[in-house]
């Protein structure tokens, strides 16, 4: 009798050779995953509000005025025009400003500005109340100006 020697019709491959492919796909799955997870990421707090100073001016007075913030290292100055009673709020980059504050009386009064620097920081609210002395709160009663209505809204 005869030995039949059966040989398989699959080609053998070296050990090493599928090592380095499995390798090789490995790396590529990982690759794809760094990439994936760099696609799903929450952007930081750092790029959000917080890297402003909430600057709130709120005017108690019977006249108009414009303020004007001017970064101290130069840029564009940002002007504010709140009527009489009103109440302005904006967000500005932390930093020293050149604030030029002057009261819109017109022709009866004599000229009220007042020039001065701050410095405000990241992440911090501002209020800032313009009152004159002849001021009168519409109902005709003196009060404490911390309670206005913009202090009851926050």
């Amino acid at each position: 009798m005869r030995k039949l020697c059966l040989k398989s019709a699959r080609p053998t491959v070296a050990p090493s050779l599928w090592r380095l492919v499995n390798l090789g796909a490995s790396l590529v799955c990982f690759g794809l995953m760094l990439l994936a997870s760099g696609c799903a990421t929450v952007p930081s707090a750092a790029a959000g509000p917080a890297q402003t100073a909430h600057f709130v001016i709120v005017n108690l007075s019977d006249c108009a005025w414009q303020i004007t913030l001017s970064p101290a290292g130069g840029g564009p100055a940002r002007v504010l025009h709140p009527a009489a009673r009103e109440s302005e709020e904006l967000d500005l980059a932390g930093g020293s400003y050149g604030i030029e504050q002057r009261a819109l009386i017109g022709s009866m009064g004599a000229d009220s500005t007042r020039r001065f620097t701050i410095r405000l920081e990241s992440g911090q609210t501002y209020r800032w109340r313009l009152v004159t002395l002849l001021s009168v709160p519409p109902d005709g009663m003196l009060r404490d100006p911390t309670n206005d209505e913009h202090e009851r809204e926050r």
